[in-house]
């Protein structure tokens, strides 16, 4: 490999890791924050509270989430 090619690759990756959560997002892989919509969400406390509109198996008008099985959607998706 080149210089060239070594330095790019390890550019992107510097930049794919130092951007958490937002290339992810951006590849469809990470929803938004509960703050885009607080009158929503007021009141949302638990993981199983976002299972009741965000269900997939069960659909809403809200957008279904990817991953139903997963335990900890406040503590990715709250904005903190």
């Amino acid at each position: 490999m080149t210089i060239k090619k070594v330095l790019t690759i390890t550019l992107l990756t510097l930049i794919i890791a130092s951007s958490g959560c937002a290339y992810r997002h951006y590849l469809g892989m990470h929803g938004p924050t509960i703050r885009n919509s607080p009158e929503t969400h007021t009141g949302v406390t638990e993981d199983s509270q976002c299972l009741e509109c965000h269900n997939p198996d069960d659909p809403t008008d809200a957008p279904p989430t990817n991953h139903p099985g997963f335990k900890g959607c406040l503590k990715c998706h709250n904005g903190a």
